[in-house]
């Protein structure tokens, strides 16, 4: 493979690769990214692919320039045709017009050059249609493109200004007396300069008495600048004739410089060469760039799913210490479970409370009211924790989030995400009441042997269930001197209940196997309202092999611009 060749395979894989340079997040810098990576595709595809392909293609002059600058009439003059018209109204909004020999307009007609500009024979008022003009008052090899105002107003216009210096092989830069040391164009001759750029620099309306000193402190500018070698033209400011052209004499030397450069296919290939060089050059720091711009919003991004992944993470967590510190055993659950077992003296025997249990709830375990109203204050105290829960670690990450402008803008965008959802409540009784069926399942699986079948039958699945819950809840944390007495007592109660039925070992087992079903069922419910926030990020995520792949078409490009610029040279241009 030849080096232009390799160049070419280069700028096509970059082209595949700068997609991934995506900024959703506001952060420092983004909408400039954002700008930086439409630019660069559109210099790939208008200008660095088309011309790495053919080195002695046409050369294209871009004429760009300051509002009012004269720019259409300049080029007018230089043709001594009535080809482009000028803006009256500001901002005018019109198609640009390349203007070309007859030999080249089959080039410029292709999509090889600006593919994204729809061709047209007339001047329409659409930035996006390129008029297109044949004529022989320009010579063979140079095609003069006269672009909109880089100072618009009008969006449009300034942006395919942009697109279309950066798709030039060299540039005609019109200013004026009175606006020659302007900011803006100063920052498009910092990126020529950046570029290697041809450049020539048109004064335009320069009083003739100014013309020595304008010049001359043009010139020193350009030099400070990085560009010394750009060409300076001044056209003296005078009363234009019915035509409306600048006389062929004040703009003979910018025609005499442009028939030098396209005399000789040489020459042209240099300027091309020099051009293109440059351009590559100027991608790789702005690829560097990119993409550490590209890992900045990856970051930022998961940034915000740590701060989500974080309070629900707590959420479960603190419902896993409220249901087994024992603070369950208070008020409504207690109450329940000492109306459907009793209270007594708990230093009696416990063979003695089982049977005295066994014998008061064998008769009625099914479907009594009280095993019923034990079930329900299980259900809805639990209920309420993980609600507690869910909508702390909701309040949390709103709060985590909006530290930041970007997480500030999604909140702004999506309110509801500073509560818990609205079918939280129903999503967090369903998961209780599926743990308490879980616990069910499980005891009755257990009182499956004959053994204790009879056991079990003369006590009751709801019971045991109801008994297997009291212990996992079972503990002396968070618990008043009071309540430990009473509380202690009651679960040391139901644990001797289920090791009459299933043993100690069994009970043990039965216990820490209910505990990880709650968890679950817990965590499966808190990661489903911690999925809103997730969902959102995915919709702003980055590709996650982004700054790979923008590094290794970095790579890549550098590889093949060494292998094809080695052997070649562009010597500056006067």
């Amino acid at each position: 493979m030849s080096g232009a060749e390799q160049l070419t395979a280069a700028f096509r894989r970059l082209d595949a690769t700068l997609p991934l340079a995506q900024f959703p997040l506001p952060i420092e810098g983004a909408e400039a990214l954002r700008s930086l990576a439409g630019s660069m595709a559109h210099q790939v595809r208008d200008y660095l692919l088309p011309r790495a392909a053919r080195l002695d293609a046409p050369l294209l002059a871009v004429v760009g320039g300051s509002t009012g600058a004269g720019k259409s009439t300049l080029v007018n003059s230089i043709l001594r045709s009535q080809v482009t018209r000028p803006g009256v109204l500001r901002p005018t909004t019109k198609s640009p017009v390349l203007v070309c020999h007859p030999s080249d307009e089959a080039w410029f007609r292709t999509e090889h050059v600006l593919p994204d500009l729809v061709r047209t024979d007339t001047q329409l008022h659409d930035s996006r249609a390129l008029h297109i003009v044949a004529t022989e008052a320009l010579p063979p090899g140079l095609a003069l493109l006269d672009a909109p105002d880089i100072d618009s107003i009008d969006d449009a216009n300034r942006s395919l200004a942009r697109q279309l210096l950066f798709a030039a092989d060299l540039w005609l830069f019109v200013t004026s007396a009175a606006r020659y040391a302007d900011a803006v164009p100063w920052e498009y001759l910092a990126t020529a300069a950046e570029r290697n750029t041809v450049v020539a620099v048109i004064v335009n309306r320069c009083p003739p008495g100014a013309l020595s000193d304008i010049g001359g402190h043009l010139a020193q500018l350009l030099s400070e600048r990085g560009l010394p070698q750009a060409k300076l033209f001044a056209v003296a400011e005078r009363a234009l004739p019915s035509d409306g052209m600048v006389p062929p004499g004040d703009v003979s030397g910018i025609r005499q410089w442009l028939g030098q450069l396209t005399s000789e296919s040489g020459a042209r290939a240099q300027v091309a060469v020099q051009s293109l060089a440059g351009s590559v050059r100027s991608l790789d720091a702005q690829l560097t760039e990119l993409t550490a711009g590209v890992q900045r919003q990856r970051d930022a991004l998961a940034e915000l799913r740590r701060e989500t992944v974080a309070p629900y993470q707590r959420a479960a967590a603190a419902v896993a210490e409220a249901a087994g510190d024992g603070s369950l055993l208070r008020g409504e659950i207690l109450s329940r479970w000492q109306d459907l077992v009793g209270t007594g003296e708990f230093m009696r025997s416990v063979e003695e409370r089982i049977s005295a249990i066994r014998d008061r709830i064998s008769g009625w375990f099914k479907g009594e009211p009280k095993v019923e109203a034990m079930e329900v204050a299980i259900a809805d105290s639990l209920t309420a924790v993980l609600l507690e829960a869910g909508e702390r670690a909701a309040e949390e990450t709103a709060a985590s989030w909006s530290l930041t402008r970007w997480g500030r803008d999604i909140l702004s965008a999506a309110p509801h995400l500073q509560r818990a959802s609205e079918q939280f409540p129903e999503a967090a009784a369903a998961a209780i009441r599926a743990w308490q069926t879980d616990v069910l399942s499980l005891v009755e699986q257990q009182g499956r042997g004959k053994r204790m079948k009879a056991r079990f039958l003369a006590i009751g699945t709801n019971v045991v269930g109801a008994a297997l819950i009291i212990v996992v809840f079972a503990s002396t944390g968070g618990l008043t001197t009071a309540e430990i007495g009473i509380a202690g007592g009651t679960s040391l109660l139901a644990q001797r209940l289920l090791e009459a039925v299933f043993g100690e070992d069994a009970v043990r087992r039965l216990a820490e196997h209910a505990r990880r079903q709650l968890h679950d069922r817990v965590d499966d419910a808190l990661a489903d309202e911690a999925a809103r926030y997730i969902q959102i990020l995915e919709t702003l995520s980055v590709a996650g092999d982004a700054t790979e792949k923008l590094q290794a078409a970095a790579a890549d490009l550098r590889d093949a611009a060494r292998a094809a610029f080695d052997d070649l040279t562009a010597p500056e241009l006067t």
